[in-house]
């Protein structure tokens, strides 16, 4: 993406305000006959059109927000600085934790515990302990010590303002023990009491890091066990009204049965000249593909619980190897400069594994989400769309290197240029983004490349058809189809590709009879006309039809992917279980592996 891209003028954001003396503002006043009060500290920016204002200089204050924009699921970033005479400046922070409707706070953490669920909870903690370490390496841990800074949105938890740790002692694990132990009271007994077991070894000084970490993650799991999942997967790709060729791929191509096995979701977007694009794109996907098949099969038969990190670190392995294939190509062909082929990649991969639980040994679904590139994943609920993802671009370089506010950056001629992609240089440059998720809630993963999120085309549209997926009024691959045909309508200056991941929360079944649907009768679907999806163009008879799979790209053969993927996960897999203790109970009996893809 190559291009300035501006929010709608119909967006006007919340934003959190940050300064001294600002409590005092009247309601509705107009700050530099633009931001209009709408609560204390937070601002509605009544010209989103035009570029907010920022020094040339960022005060002190500002620069924690700039180095942490690759975290923006989790805390604000800055969107202006008013200078002011005789004061210090304000900053304007955005992505904040404010109802995007309603422009008021979301709840606190400690507020949310009261009625969540255990899952969610746990959930919560999780990603708690997660920030920990992330704030923590950036100098920001105390940010979530201070009181009424963690609030909660849905499933996921987010920051009000960063607090740097300052010249003193940065905060030791003694001071978020102690916000754990302020937490207890309102979990589930399922959560507060293995959490009290740790607190109170934490004191003893008999845990290290490394078992807290796997402490919390079983809490976590033990938790998902409880709920079941059913997960459905669709995708299509399409070359666009105006390009010549379709440079996109991605796996699965049409819809996924359910008993496929390998629940993947794969999103690559070539780049290099001639037809490099095509070829690093498909060949990404296809050895992905192979490679994954054997971390999925361990995954499935291991009677030991797979750590995170320890599957962060197999995916990073799979990603380097593709990242050295399209580079041996690059390097074998002689191109160089802009000749070198590469693709983007966003990836979702579902790791099944076996929890012991008080009823037996239970399956819990892991949500594995890697990215390279500006392909993006987006996590959406009739209640809200979560960008799950931060581009690789010069627009984020900037605002990390504390030259510009992303507002700023957004506008440079060259800021959606690709900062790193696959297969471009060696695996030393290369820096993939993994993240895990335990999904608590009915909703669908998006995965797409930038010919359908150019132009906030997902923010703008998502709340006009994800309630008729839901409720499998629309089938996932009409679903697939209709984004695509926005996509072609709205933007249409590139291929576009979409791959959508479905997670349904299952609960008992309502009676025959009820809600008018006998017994035994699945409510009907229909491919909708794409007009009623979104709302933004007429009807039309047809969708854009998935292409056919595309070939084997030539120059590697899949042996050779295979061989080389499987040994290094099966060496990374045996180092593991080598250095862990024996002394983990195994079930009784192994329940069958799921049949192969």
């Amino acid at each position: 993406m190559n291009r300035v891209e501006r929010r709608p003028s119909r967006y006007k954001p919340y934003l959190w305000a940050v300064g001294t003396d600002l409590e005092t503002l009247p309601i509705d006043e107009l700050v530099g006959q633009r931001y209009r009060v709408v609560a204390p500290y937070i601002w509605l920016d009544t010209q989103p059109d035009q570029r907010p204002s920022a020094p040339d200089t960022f005060p002190a204050e500002a620069m924690p927000y700039l180095r942490a924009h690759p975290h923006r699921l989790h805390v604000p970033g800055l969107y202006g600085v008013l200078e002011r005479t005789g004061a210090p400046p304000i900053l304007l922070l955005d992505n904040a934790p404010i109802h995007p409707q309603a422009g008021a706070l979301l709840p606190e953490l400690e507020a949310g515990l009261f009625s969540a669920p255990p899952l969610r909870q746990a959930n919560w903690l999780w990603q708690l302990w997660e920030l920990w370490g992330i704030l923590g390496e950036l100098g920001l841990a105390r940010s979530l010590l201070i009181p009424g800074n963690l609030r909660v949105d849905g499933w996921r938890l987010r920051l009000l303002e960063l607090v740097p740790d300052g010249e003193m002692e940065p905060p030791a694990l003694a001071d978020l023990v102690e916000l754990w132990r302020s937490l207890l009271s309102p979990l589930h007994l399922a959560v507060s009491e293995p959490l009290r077991a740790i607190v109170n070894r934490i004191d003893a000084g008999d845990t290290d890091l490394a078992n807290l970490s796997l402490e919390l993650n079983q809490i976590l799991l033990r938790q998902a066990a409880a709920v079941s999942t059913r997960i459905a997967l669709a995708g299509a790709t399409a070359q666009g009204p105006t390009q010549p060729r379709n440079e996109d791929a991605c796996w699965p191509q049409g819809v996924q049965a359910e008993a496929a096995g390998l629940q993947l979701a794969i999103v690559c977007d070539g780049v290099g000249g001639h037809d490099g694009g095509e070829v690093a794109s498909q060949l990404a996907v296809q050895s992905l593909q192979i490679q994954l098949q054997a971390l999925l099969a361990e995954a499935q038969n291991e009677l030991r619980v797979l750590p995170p990190q320890i599957i962060v670190q197999q995916l990073e392995a799979v990603i380097r190897i593709v990242n050295e294939l399209i580079n041996f190509q690059n390097d074998n062909r002689g191109r160089a400069g802009r000749q070198r082929m590469g693709t983007t990649l966003v990836m979702a991969v579902v790791i099944s594994q076996r929890v012991q639980t008080e009823q037996g040994w239970e399956r819990v679904n892991e949500v594995y989400l890697a990215h390279v590139g500006d392909s993006r994943a987006y996590w959406i609920t009739p209640d809200y769309c979560h960008p799950l993802t931060v581009d690789d671009d010069i627009a984020g370089r900037e605002v990390v290197a504390c030259r510009q506010t992303l507002p700023h950056a957004i506008e440079r001629s060259d800021a959606g240029a690709l900062t790193q992609a696959l297969g471009t240089r060696s695996g030393e440059h290369l820096t993939p983004h993994i993240q895990r998720f335990v999904f608590d809630e009915t909703g669908i993963l998006l995965l797409c490349s930038d010919g359908l999120s150019d132009n906030y085309r997902i923010e703008d549209a998502w709340a006009n058809y994800i309630g008729l997926i839901i409720k499998d009024i629309v089938t996932l691959d009409s679903a697939v189809a209709s984004w695509i045909e926005l996509a072609n309508q709205k933007n249409g200056h590139d291929n576009t590709t979409v791959v959508l991941m479905q997670h349904k929360l299952l609960t008992p079944s309502a009676g025959p009879g009820d809600q008018g649907i006998p017994a035994g009768v699945e409510p009907e679907t229909v491919p909708p006309a794409g007009a009623k999806l979104y709302g933004e163009s007429s009807p039309q008879d047809e969708f854009v039809a998935a292409p056919a799979a595309p070939s084997s790209p030539q120059g590697v053969p899949r042996w050779i992917l295979a061989v080389s993927g499987s040994l290094l996960l099966v060496g990374l897999l045996g180092w593991w279980l080598a250095s862990r203790s024996p002394e983990v109970p195994e079930p009784p009996t192994a329940p069958p592996a799921a049949p192969a893809p």
